[in-house]
This record gives C-alpha cells, sequence and structure tokens, in this order.
C-alpha cells in the first residue's frame, strides 16, 4: 500500500481551529496519523515547510461534465488546490439521457454554458443512458479531482418528455416517471438536482425546467426528501422574481427536508439594495431551519463576446441573439447589414432593463481584438468611445464595428458584476451566503472561471485581511463538504479520505486568463495559469506539484447515500 509523508507544515484542518503545525501521514488513500515528527520508511515526502497543508477544496458550482471526458486531468483545476468539483449544474447534467434527445441535450449545453459543439461533439462519447452507466464511463475515463454529480431538471424532462418537455407541463403519468427516474439517478449515487428559472435556448425557448409545475417540483423534491439530496437553483434575476421564487424554494425545501444551493448571487454598485434583500432572506431562512444557500464568487466578471453562445446577450431580446444562433458567417454578415434588423435590434436595445449587456453602460464594454492594422488604435478603448466618433445608435455602431472586423466581435465586457472589491468582501464573509459560483468549465472561450480558491486566498485573505486563513479554508472544504452531504473529505481529519493541497500564502498568484489552443478539433479555451500551489493530493496520490500536474488520475465519480 503506498505511503506519503506531507513533512513540516502547518495544518489547517477545515474546521476553522487554528492552524498547528504537524505532519500528515497517509497510507493509500487515507489520511492514517496527524502529528509531529512523522517519519515513514520508504514514504514519498511532499515538503510543507513554511507552508500550509489544508483539505483539498471542493467547487460546488461547475460545468466540467463534457472536459472531463477530453480532459481527466482537469486543468487547471488541481493546480488552483480543487481536489473535488460539483457537475450537473443549472439544469443541465449529460444523463439521463436516450439516443434520441442527445443531439437536443448537446444543442441546448452548448448553447448556454457557450462551448463550442464541435468540440462537444468530438469529445463525448455517450455511451450510456442511465447514471450508473454514466457514472461508470467517467470513472472509467480516470479522473483527476472527484466528481459530485447533480442531474439536470431540463435533461430529465427531455427524457422522460421528449421534444414536449419543450412545450408544456407534465402529465400525471410524465411526472411520476421523471420522479422514478431522478430517484434511480440518485439511488446510483447522484447527489441531488439542479433546477433554472432563467435560461433560454438558441431559439429563445424557456429550458425544460422553466415549464415544471408546482406539482412536479413537489414529486421531485420528495425524492431528495427520501433520498437525502440535495437541490442546486437559479432563479430568474432577468425578467422574473427572485425574492418569491426563492421563498417558494425555500418552503418546499422545508417541507421535504431537502438542503440546497442557489446561484445568482453577485454585487452590483448600482444596485446594492438587491443583494441585501436576497441575503436577509437567506438569513431568515436559516435562522428558521432552512438549509438553502446563496453562493459568491469573489471574481469580477468579465466577458469575451464570441458567437459560440447566448450569455452576455441574456434580456436584450431576439434580435441580437440570431447572430451567435447561427454558425453561417454569410447569413451573420447580412443580418448585421440588415436595415429591418437594425431597426428591431435598436428598439430591443433601448427596452432593455437588466441584462449582462451593459446597453446603458457602453463605456464598459472594450475592444481587445483587431483584424486590420487600421483598427489598432482602438485596442483598449471602449464602445462609448467608438460610438463618440462615428455616432448613431451605440447598437448600429456595434454592428458596423463587427462587419468591419470581419465578424470577430473582439470586445470583452468589463465589470458585468462584482466589480466593487469591498462590496464584493462584504457579502463572502456574510455567515448567510457559501462562497462559491465559480462556473468552471462554461463560457470556455469568454472566460476562465477556474481560480476562485486562489483570488480568495489572495486578495481576501493575504492581501485584505478580509477572512483569516482558517476561515477561508473551512468556506472552501469543509462547508462545502457539508452542504453537499459529502462525509468522507473536506478535513485533515485521521481515517477521512487524503485529498489534500499544500500552498504557502506569499508563493500564491491570480493570474489573467491566456488563451490556449488544447480542445478537441483543436479549438481554443481561456485557461487561468496555475496559482503558486507546491501539491495537490487527491485520494493519496499527486495529482500536481508546483503547477505541473502529474498525469495521475487516482479521483472517482462519488457515490452520495441515502
Amino acid at each position: 500500500m503506498s505511503r506519503l509523508l506531507v513533512k513540516g507544515g502547518t495544518v489547517v484542518d477545515g474546521s476553522g481551529a487554528p492552524g498547528r503545525r504537524a505532519d500528515v501521514l497517509v497510507v493509500g488513500d487515507r489520511i492514517a496519523e496527524i502529528g509531529v515528527g512523522l517519519s515513514a520508511s520508504g514514504a514519498q515526502v511532499v515538503d510543507a515547510s513554511g507552508a500550509l497543508v489544508a483539505p483539498g477544496f471542493i467547487d460546488t458550482h461547475t460545468h466540467l461534465d463534457p472536459s472531463l471526458f477530453w480532459d481527466g486531468g482537469a486543468d487547471p483545476m488541481p493546480q488552483h488546490g480543487v481536489t473535488t468539483v460539483l457537475t450537473g449544474n443549472c439544469s443541465l447534467s449529460l444523463v439521463p439521457v436516450r439516443p434520441e434527445t442527445v443531439a437536443s441535450v448537446s444543442e441546448v449545453f452548448c448553447f448556454i454554458e457557450d462551448m463550442p459543439p464541435a468540440v462537444f461533439a468530438a469529445g463525448i462519447p455517450w455511451s450510456w443512458e442511465r447514471f450508473d452507466s454514466y457514472r461508470d464511463a467517467l470513472d472509467s475515463n480516470g479522473l483527476a479531482v472527484h466528481v459530485a454529480a447533480l442531474i439536470g431538471h431540463s435533461v430529465l424532462r427531455m427524457y422522460v418528455m421528449g421534444e414536449e418537455a419543450w412545450e408544456r407541463s407534465a402529465t400525471d403519468a410524465e411526472r411520476l416517471s421523471i420522479a422514478q427516474v431522478l430517484d434511480e439517478c440518485l439511488a446510483a449515487g447522484a447527489f441531488g438536482l439542479s433546477s433554472s428559472r432563467i435560461d433560454v435556448d438558441a431559439r429563445r425557448r424557456p429550458v425544460p425546467s422553466r415549464l415544471a409545475d408546482d406539482a412536479e417540483f413537489d414529486s421531485l423534491f420528495e425524492v431528495l426528501g427520501a433520498r437525502r439530496g440535495m437541490v442546486g437553483f437559479i432563479p430568474n434575476f432577468l425578467s422574473g422574481n427572485p425574492i418569491q421564487e426563492l421563498d417558494e424554494l425555500g418552503n418546499r425545501c422545508a417541507r421535504h427536508g431537502v438542503a440546497g444551493l442557489w446561484n445568482g448571487l453577485t454585487h452590483s454598485p448600482q444596485d446594492p439594495q438587491r443583494s441585501a434583500a436576497l441575503v436577509d432572506l437567506a438569513r431568515r431562512q436559516q435562522e428558521s431551519g432552512i438549509e438553502l444557500w446563496p453562493m459568491m464568487s469573489p471574481r469580477t466578471i468579465d466577458f469575451r463576446i464570441g458567437w459560440s453562445g447566448s450569455a452576455v446577450f441574456l434580456g436584450m431580446g431576439e434580435t441580437w441573439h440570431t447572430i451567435p444562433s447561427t454558425s453561417d458567417p454569410g447569413e451573420r454578415r447580412a443580418r448585421l447589414a440588415d436595415a429591418e434588423w437594425r431597426e428591431h435590434a435598436r428598439r430591443e436595445w433601448d427596452a432593455a432593463t437588466i441584462q449582462l449587456f451593459p446597453t446603458r453602460s457602453i463605456d464598459r464594454v472594450r475592444f481587445f481584438e483587431v483584424t486590420k492594422p487600421e483598427h489598432e488604435r482602438w485596442l483598449g478603448c471602449t464602445l462609448a468611445d467608438l460610438a463618440a466618433e462615428r455616432g448613431g445608435h451605440p447598437s448600429d455602431v456595434l454592428a458596423d464595428w463587427v462587419l468591419d472586423n470581419d465578424l470577430r466581435p473582439g470586445i470583452v465586457v468589463v465589470g458585468v458584476a462584482n466589480a466593487d472589491v469591498d462590496g464584493v468582501a462584504g457579502l463572502l464573509v456574510d455567515p448567510a451566503t457559501l462562497i462559491s459560483a465559480s462556473d468552471a468549465g462554461a463560457h470556455v472561450q469568454m472566460m476562465c472561471a477556474a481560480g476562485d480558491s486562489t483570488l480568495l486566498l489572495t486578495r481576501h485573505v493575504r492581501d485584505r485581511g478580509d477572512l483569516t486563513v482558517e476561515r477561508a479554508v473551512h468556506e472552501l472544504t469543509d462547508r462545502q463538504a457539508r452542504v453537499c452531504g459529502i462525509t468522507d473529505r473536506g478535513r485533515i481529519e485521521e481515517g477521512l479520505v487524503a485529498d489534500i493541497t499544500v500552498f504557502a500564502l506569499d508563493e500564491l498568484d491570480w493570474s489573467d486568463d491566456e488563451f490556449v489552443n488544447d480542445l478537441p478539433t483543436g479549438a481554443g479555451r481561456l485557461r487561468r495559469p496555475p496559482g503558486g500551489y507546491r501539491a495537490t493530493i487527491a485520494a493519496g496520490t499527486l495529482t500536481q506539484e508546483h503547477g505541473e500536474l502529474t498525469g495521475s488520475r487516482p479521483a472517482r465519480v462519488l457515490r452520495h447515500t441515502s
């Protein structure tokens, strides 16, 4: 049996207790002993002198479901201390599927999470139907991070109802079948259900989870309660009433004894009362015994705009959505030049209220890529600068730019949310919130969402002192595990699985993302460089050392136990 000794460090065990000097002996995949001056003949030694030894970080909002099939190393998650990820979020998972639903699942997943369809098609084997065979396929692929999987509500409805899942609520028989399939998935080890009230597909149709009625939700929550599964939820922040939706969700969680997470808590200096009201609701729910936690990322949200998906255009109406919804360059060019298209685009631009694309703050739309030498003077400038020089409606100015830039947008929307560091810090330290919501694996050509753990530890622990390192490690490990029902990891404790990360605060670095061409088909993605961690260990085996993946794949799909 393998032996590994992490020697000379300060153990921050994940509980929130003060760090203490100790060595950690790992035998096989378990923590065997914690103490001072440990030795082990023949053990592999990890030098933790001057460093902290913490549990591996748990990221509870990712979309790594597809990429784990072509990159089981999960680059760069281990290089940022992560050993476990939660997948299947936002009502989207890769299971359950039938051969006749694979195309629809692929299409909506690629559109909402901004993934190149050709990469999706080339990289996923689709050799399963139900969760047990999906779990086995992912395990056999080899993993450097453990996977706790949710079942996507939209995908579940599509499995049972086919295309009619996009059109109506379920019949009594369909509702029974939907609940039964979820129960089978949970019995096979899935951790719960994810549902969304906000997303649409390329044709502007609400995703199937948005068509579920109260009876369907109660049937699903009855299963979750019986199996002790969790729920992940996204309310409709664009056109709905998130307070009402979250209040109803909390009541449903209370009735069925279900714990859960919801995504979408951000800080906006223009509307600070929005986040305050949401946190106040969460606090009141938690005080009444409802285990429902808003997730909060420390990262400022910036989006590069590309045509592989839709996220930035959420809330802008139909017209600009038609550009990413077609892959034909000629059709894109024709639409952008068409007078009627432009008239509709201007009208929708002016009518937009809450959206990710800042139609009323075009100084936050910056040019970062040009295709012609005469445009180089615009690099780093904004759409507001361009509109001031050229005149005209901002929508027309943007359309002209895209046409003149060889159909490449070449723009990044900065500060979509979380641009005010003080405001973000206030939400991160609030005990009613959960530090999470990275979105790692999604929008890969628009941003890199990996590395939130490193940003938290550098900016909010080392540089600003918003949290102690013990509190930050607890937030990234034991607290995540408890919320999700993960019982065998999340702390440095004898007998638990040896998921460990070793780092010194002064060695950590959170860097800007960079473009790399390493996807199937040769496509590119934005990648965060390694964060400066000395070592990451999953199930007792080193998965990365000093920023380099070791190639070992000791992790697995976790089995939730009812």
